[in-house]
């Protein structure tokens, strides 16, 4: 008896000081931990974690001197849908704040709360005239009955006592509690980082780059790039030039764009923009070659198309990439607008929505409508460049002859559903439609200077590039085109005039919102990339993955679920209990 009583008291022991040793070692490691500062994100998409440019930026105090007050409206009791994005929001704003520390402040404000009177008055000044958080209507069904909820999703960002900016995470309007919601959380989710860094460099932005649009050609007046440069004219100082044969004209600017041009290049301003190119200079071409007049086609159901024989295509080839006078058709397209017929459209191949890649650029954009577009090739040069394609047509595409003939009745041949390849999946089947080369290149007028600066002391010409520079081609010119037309009345010919005009009000915010296009996106990353802001690319090209809720499958089977969440940690218990039972049976049991 003794014996075993003793035994009793060494087992006691045993498991006393085991006890002791491991909560020593528990409190031990949170001592050590207490004093290291790391933070580890086990998510697959590192949702929880920053890009380097990020958190670079945030640590410098140089770079962010000051507090940034961010007023998020996204408090008060809302669906799941939004509470994943209310989360998102909040999550991402604490790690702002675990890399820059106070500078990062950040409070969540209900715009429903107190008298009707100052939620009208503060609702008011949240929108702006439209420019500010535009309110979604959200309807959903709760316990048998339809209810509808105002949210206003954005922020409103206050630097050094001044309202800079403000946030839309998603865009205003009528929603209902379906996949489109579904979807525009996940992207405002996706966004979040960006539209944070993106008020953060424009309220710390000391110098902006010089971004021209040339001029003088025929291309795209300043009515119908109003939509482009509003994206842009944040991070950017835009101007308007005309080449005009002046030497050196181009010099000033970090990049320049050529958009849709339609009148002959002379020799001398190929050779400003050569020698602009040979200086480090960045080239941005939006082309297509040929001409096609839609009036013609919703009078006649068809259309010749026309060279336009701009010269520019010359220039490009001589630096690796080759326009095709050729139209892509698609099976991936967008239908034409056709009044005069029945249905008022008819599936029309030339609109294709472009493919992104693997590049920065086009990675995560949506697609890109191109109306018209030619195809591109890189050629074989001497030239010391990498090329790289940033959009393509889908595999079920191919080159629609060289100056083809347009016809609507191509609809009877190919219907709805067209097929264009023997083998439609075949990724070979893609055609580049969007191209850059990058590097050193050699000036297209080696040996050949322009006779008209012959003997001018100031037209040296440089024939090998003295800094990389990028040239960059997209077989469309018309992708960002926005266009705003007033009607003029002109009854000696029964008909009306239209005067393209500037955009006015919110004309420009209509054109953007709740668009599933990748237009003004891909637009917008075209600049960053070629004018080296590579800060907020690299952070728009990253995806999050919500995984978001299948309401149908919970629908379905929610009844078994409750049953197993609720009878599987009863189950266990017993099966434990069970098991401690016979155990102790066993052990302690007389034989």
């Amino acid at each position: 008896m003794a014996r075993k009583r003793l035994k009793k008291a060494s087992n006691r022991a045993y498991y006393g000081i085991v006890t002791a040793i491991a909560l020593a070692v528990i409190i031990l490691v949170n001592v050590i931990v207490s004093f290291l500062d790391f933070r580890v994100d086990f998510t697959r998409d590192q949702r929880y974690s920053l890009t380097d440019t990020s958190i670079n930026f945030l640590k410098s105090d140089s770079l962010l001197s000051d507090k940034i007050l961010f007023k998020i409206y996204l408090e008060g009791e809302f669906p799941a849908e939004v509470k994943r994005l209310q989360k998102a929001v909040r999550d991402k704003l604490d790690e702002f704040k675990y890399y820059a520390g106070d500078r990062i402040e950040y409070e969540f404000i209900n715009p429903n709360k107190g008298s009707l009177e100052d939620q009208e008055a503060l609702k008011e000044q949240l929108f702006n005239k439209g420019q500010g958080i535009r309110p979604m209507d959200i309807t959903y069904r709760s316990q048998g009955a339809s209810n509808i909820i105002e949210v206003f999703p954005g922020a409103v960002v206050e630097y050094q006592g001044n309202t800079i900016d403000y946030i839309r995470f998603l865009e205003g309007g009528q929603y209902r509690l379906d996949e489109r919601l579904e979807q525009m959380v996940q992207r405002g989710t996706n966004d979040l980082e960006y539209k944070f860094m993106r008020v953060l460099a424009k309220a710390t932005r000391r110098d902006k780059k010089k971004l021209a649009f040339v001029h003088g050609h025929g291309e795209l007046g300043v009515p119908y790039t109003q939509g482009a440069r509003r994206n842009i004219e944040d991070a950017y100082i835009i101007e308007d030039v005309k080449i005009e044969g002046a030497l050196g004209g181009l010099d000033k600017y970090d990049g320049i764009i050529i958009a849709e041009p339609t009148k002959k290049f002379s020799d001398k301003d190929k050779f400003i923009i050569d020698q602009y190119l040979m200086q480090g200079g960045n080239i941005m071409v939006f082309n297509n070659p040929l001409s096609i007049d839609n009036d013609t086609i919703r009078r006649t159901g068809k259309t010749h198309s026309s060279r336009k024989r701009t010269g520019i295509n010359d220039l490009m080839y001589d630096y690796g990439i080759k326009i095709n006078e050729d139209l892509v058709i698609d099976a991936n397209y967008d239908p034409f607008a056709m009044p005069g017929i029945p249905k008022g459209f008819v599936n029309w191949y030339f609109y294709v929505r472009a493919a992104g890649t693997e590049h920065p650029i086009s990675s995560m954009v949506n697609p890109v409508k191109l109306p018209y577009v030619s195809s591109l090739q890189f050629v074989k040069t001497k030239n010391e460049t990498t090329p790289s394609v940033i959009l393509t047509s889908s595999s079920n595409s191919k080159s629609f002859g060289s100056v083809p003939l347009l016809s609507i009745a191509m609809e009877r041949q190919f219907g709805e559903n067209p097929v264009f390849q023997d083998n439609p999946k075949n990724e070979a089947n893609r055609l580049m439609l969007g191209g850059i080369v990058e590097g050193t290149f050699q000036s297209a007028f080696k040996n050949r200077i322009v006779s008209a600066y012959a003997d001018n002391p100031d037209a040296a010409i440089i024939e090998k590039s003295e800094k990389p520079g990028k040239v960059m081609v997209v077989g469309n010119g018309t992708f960002f085109k926005n266009t705003y037309y007033d009607s003029v009345a002109v009854p000696e010919e029964n008909r009306y005039r239209y005067i393209p005009r500037l955009p006015r009000g919110k004309e420009i915010d209509e054109l953007f919102a709740g668009s599933p296009m990748g237009n003004f996106e891909f637009f917008e990353n075209c600049v960053d990339y070629m004018l080296g802001e590579s800060t907020l690319l690299s952070i728009r090209s990253r995806a999050i993955d919500l995984h978001p809720t299948d309401k149908l499958k919970i629908e379905k089977y929610s009844s078994f679920y409750k049953i197993i969440n609720i009878a599987i940690p009863v189950l266990f218990i017993l099966l434990m209990a069970t098991i401690v039972f016979v155990v102790r049976r066993y052990k302690y049991v007389k034989k």
